[in-house]
């Protein structure tokens, strides 16, 4: 992202993948993720971005919405099949990339749940398989930030 330095893009980094670790983590072993993480997420990433960046945090909030409405919307079509844990980490992940990179997100996350869920399925045979989707979520941001840092 041109004019961050790189202190705060490290930073946002360490922020971005240390939370995704966390969420990914509770959301793997239960299927939930308690509050904290997202609100401590976002409240810390909005405070690097103010800190670093505060010119274009706009870009970073209007990501947010985007990603609010997105899975929201995905929710609300699947009647709950995507959890509210998945719409609140989309805050997070709007928070961290800007509006250019949200296609290389819900790209990366959606053909890695793709492909993992079809191997569930070939492995259990069986319908209505649940599994998290944080950590494909997690794998898209990090995938989208990285593109963003190191492309754009």
């Amino acid at each position: 992202m041109p004019g961050i330095s790189l202190p705060g893009q490290i930073i946002i980094l360490v922020l971005l993948a240390g939370f995704s670790f966390i969420m990914s983590r509770y959301d793997l072993r239960s299927l939930e993720v308690p509050d904290w993480p997202y609100w401590a997420s976002c409240i810390l990433v909005i405070i690097a971005r103010l800190v670093f960046y505060r010119q274009t945090i706009y870009l970073n909030i209007i990501s947010a919405l985007i990603f609010l409405f997105l899975y929201y919307l995905i929710r609300f079509v699947t009647r709950g099949h995507l959890g509210i844990g998945d719409v609140y980490f989309g805050i997070f992940q709007g928070l961290c990339i800007g509006p250019a990179v949200i296609w290389i997100c819900l790209a990366v996350e959606t053909v890695t749940g793709l492909i993992a869920y079809l191997i569930l399925y070939l492995v259990k045979k069986t319908k209505g398989i649940k599994m998290p989707f944080i950590p494909f979520m997690s794998f898209g941001l990090l995938t989208a930030f990285m593109f963003e840092w190191l492309v754009l």
